[in-house]
Order: structure tokens, then C-alpha cells, then sequence
């Protein structure tokens, strides 16, 4: 088991359990993608992964399926900016080049096969250099491939999108609320 993973872990809500999970059996050291794949999903770029696998959820993916179901979607993705798996961002080891190619391929590729052209950018304030080169990276690519990553809610005062477990800024989780990121 990771020590820098929480041990909290609550139950999908009913019905949303993962059935896309990249790697597919839970690895403690990093996950790629996690979600409930449908013909209109909601793909959100969060900051690193938690505790969530095939089998147990954690509050933020909670979050992002909850809004998937406020949207009208019918299936939910997770991806990250990048891929280590820790609760408290600062517990990041150093930047892994390796991890943060096969990151971005694997979301691209998942997006370009499922003609994705936009994302709920959801990290919030990055602190970490692996996070911010995680992010710097994989928006290049966005960049490159006409991906558009948009926000519930106006950008933190660093510019960046806000996180959804971040209650001290109300998000306006409709179609209507999308506040387009320049990247």
C-alpha cells in the first residue's frame, strides 16, 4: 500500500462504478484513467491521483461524477496532469520525463479515439514542479490538437482552473458556466 494515499475511501454512487481503468488492476504508484465510459462523458484533468481504482472511489471523483450527472452526461473520465498517486500533492516524488509521456499519450490517444474535443480542466493551484510540469506538457499537446479545457468557475488568481473540492469558490456546473481556458 502507498503511504502517501489516503485510506478514506468511499463507494462509487450506485450505478458509476469504473468500467475504464488505465492500468486496469489498482497500482499503488500511479494511475492513467479512470471513469464510466458512455457516448457523451465528462473528461476532467485533474492535479494527480488519490485512492481511487476499479474498486473504491475518493471525494473528488465523487465530485466530478455527481457533476457529470448535473450536466446530463452518461459517463464520467478522470485524467491528471500527472500520474503519481498522493493525497498531499507535496509527497510528489521528482519529475519522471517517462511517466509524463506515457500520461499524455495515453490521454491523447483516449481522446483523439473518442473525439473528444473538450475538458473540465480541474487542478487547481499547483505547487509541485512534477504538477506544473505534468500540466505544462500535456496543455502543449491540447494546444497542438484543438482540445479546448474550460472551467465551472473564474480562474484562480494564478490563472489556473479551480479544483472541485475547492468549496470557497462557488461553480456554476452547467453547460452555460464554461469559462474557456487561453492555452
Amino acid at each position: 500500500m502507498n503511504d502517501k494515499v489516503t485510506k478514506v475511501r468511499p463507494a462509487y454512487p450506485l450505478g458509476e462504478e469504473p468500467n475504464l481503468c488505465i492500468p486496469e488492476k489498482y497500482n499503488a504508484y500511479h494511475r492513467f484513467l479512470l471513469g464510466r465510459l458512455g457516448t457523451n462523458p465528462l473528461v476532467a484533468i485533474c492535479m494527480n491521483p488519490s485512492a481511487a481504482n476499479e474498486d473504491y472511489s475518493d471525494r473528488t471523483i465523487n465530485r466530478i461524477i455527481n457533476a457529470s450527472k448535473k450536466l446530463g452526461c452518461d459517463g464520467w473520465v478522470v485524467a491528471n496532469v500527472y500520474p503519481e498517486r498522493a493525497t498531499n500533492a507535496a509527497d510528489l516524488d521528482e519529475f519522471n520525463s517517462e511517466l509524463v509521456d506515457e500520461n499524455v499519450r495515453i490521454i491523447m490517444d483516449f481522446l483523439i479515439q473518442n473525439k473528444i474535443t473538450e475538458v473540465w480542466g480541474a487542478w487547481g493551484n499547483l505547487v509541485h514542479p512534477s504538477l506544473v510540469q505534468g500540466r505544462d506538457t500535456l496543455l502543449s499537446f491540447f494546444k497542438e490538437s484543438g482540445i479546448r479545457v474550460y472551467s465551472f468557475a473564474p480562474l484562480t488568481k494564478w490563472g489556473q482552473p479551480v479544483h472541485p473540492l475547492n468549496r470557497s469558490v462557488k461553480q456554476n456546473i452547467s453547460e452555460n458556466g464554461k469559462i474557456y481556458l487561453t492555452i
